[in-house]
């Protein structure tokens, strides 16, 4: 005698946006954005790039998320707006280490 079929339940997978982003200078995904707060109703984005150095800050509402601010890099990048608003900054390990608590605590 065989058994019933069970059946299967699908999961949903919530898909959340990643840590790391693409780079509209030089294409790769080591674009990291983090955020320092100004006031109540601002905060400044700062998107760093690992592998071009570069460093962009966006003042952008409290209420903002990291892909807010990757947007706001990448329409800067299209526009070609991005050089003049942006500078190019060597990133390394001592730099990361600053934002790495303020990404988790927001």
């Amino acid at each position: 005698m065989g058994r019933r079929k069970k059946r299967v339940k699908l999961k949903r997978k919530v898909i959340r946006p990643g840590k790391y982003f693409q780079c509209p200078r030089c294409g790769s995904l080591t674009l990291t954005v983090s955020f320092e707060k100004i006031s109540e109703e601002e905060k400044i984005g700062i998107a760093t790039c690992g592998t071009c150095g570069l460093y962009c800050e966006v003042k952008v509402p409290t209420r903002a998320e990291r892909i807010d601010v990757f947007n706001a890099v990448s329409d800067m990048a299209y526009e070609g707006s991005l050089e003049s608003r942006c500078e190019e900054r060597k990133v390394g390990p001592e730099d990361m280490e600053e934002h790495v608590g303020e990404e988790e605590g927001e």
